[in-house]
């Protein structure tokens, strides 16, 4: 026996679920759009052009999970460094990078020291502490 859906009952059902992804979709896009725009606006001021940075800026680079890290600027600044995968060890074993034209870009590849494991940068944004404004 098969179960049949009269159109009364797939009209409030297919409302609730398009109002339920727009929302989701609406949530994603401001969120997305305000990191992209604060992060594009301010790039240039923390150093960031074309998704690289200086070798001669960096002070000190501080892995703070296995997937992220912040960037201590000679400036004061500070930079968001994203890896596209988690690289298990960078956090307390720390990486060898290989600067290609004396800068640190997206796509380039960090190899963690006593583990091997490949890890590849996927943004490098301008960090703001979450208690400025």
């Amino acid at each position: 026996m098969t179960s049949r859906l009269t159109k009364s009952a797939i009209k409030p059902l297919s409302t609730a679920l398009l109002l339920f992804a727009v929302a989701g979709y609406t949530t994603a896009q401001e969120n997305n759009f305000a990191t992209v725009g604060r992060a594009t606006a301010n790039a240039a001021d923390w150093g960031i052009h074309n998704g690289c940075i200086r070798h001669t800026l960096i002070k000190r680079v501080n892995f703070t999970t296995n997937d992220s890290g912040i960037i201590e600027l000679a400036n004061g600044r500070k930079v968001q460094v994203s890896l596209r995968n988690r690289c298990p060890g960078i956090r307390n074993e720390g990486y060898v990078h290989k600067p290609i034209n004396g800068q640190f870009c997206q796509g380039d590849s960090l190899r963690v020291i006593n583990y091997g494991h490949v890890c590849i940068v996927d943004a490098i944004t301008p960090y703001i502490p979450p208690d400025e404004p």
